[in-house]
């Protein structure tokens, strides 16, 4: 049996794709995603759908190894946590003498793609699965479903995180300076809690060009809240 091991990210798209890449990969592989406290609330959606996907929290992974006894082959990822937490977790690994096959993520650049794939250090490969957005909300409770619809937020296939996109009200370039206020508190209400709910690195947010008459001030607050655009 092949078991994929790795600490679960802050991106929730990635964390997912991986996983599921693995499993996709045969009949033979599981996936052992172990968690933070950062990160469980995640790692449980996951869980919660694949029976496939076992979540281990990083302090009981000793106490599942010591339970193993079919012969498993371990896959460890590197890449999607921190490496603390990759240092730890293989820290583990070694101590229960399981050295496990290095996998590893690797963007192809030729032919102007960028189509990304798992691979090892001796060249085998295993293709990234596609995640759409219908598949996506499957692994998401009702209330994310709900929040998502509610505020227009997307999903980005080639980047596998979600997009919120601001877009001003056609009278923006009148707001006073109060409306401007009001208006920027509710979208990074909305900003924040989706990264509350989907992991901070897990949301891409932007807004189009900022009204005319807006002052400086408004875009430097998007900026330094993670808001990408232009004035």
């Amino acid at each position: 049996m092949n078991v994929a091991i790795f600490p679960a990210g802050l991106t929730f798209g990635n964390t997912l794709q991986c996983s599921l890449s693995f499993l996709n990969a045969g009949e033979n592989w599981l996936c052992w995603l172990i968690s933070t406290p950062e990160t469980q609330s995640i790692c449980e959606r996951f869980g919660e759908h694949n029976p496939k996907i076992k979540v281990i929290f990083q302090d009981d992974l000793g106490a599942e190894l010591k339970k193993i006894n079919d012969n498993v082959e371990f896959n460890f990822l590197i890449g999607p946590s921190t490496r603390e937490t990759q240092l730890s977790t293989l820290s583990l690994l070694f101590n229960h003498s399981y050295i496990p096959e290095f996998w590893f993520i690797k963007e192809n650049v030729k032919k102007n793609t960028d189509q990304r794939f798992l691979s090892t250090y001796t060249n085998s490969i295993i293709s990234m699965s596609i995640i759409e957005e219908t598949e996506l909300h499957s692994f998401l409770s009702d209330d994310d479903v709900s929040f998502i619809q509610a505020n227009n937020i997307g999903w980005d296939v080639k980047e596998n995180r979600f997009t919120y996109k601001v877009k001003f009200p056609t009278n923006a370039s009148h707001f006073e300076k109060n409306q401007i206020r009001d208006f920027q508190d509710k979208i990074l209400l909305i900003f924040q809690e989706a990264q509350e709910r989907f992991g901070d690195h897990g949301v891409l947010g932007s807004h189009q060009r900022l009204p005319r008459n807006w002052p400086v001030t408004a875009l430097d607050r998007f900026q330094q809240s993670g808001l990408r655009g232009g004035r």
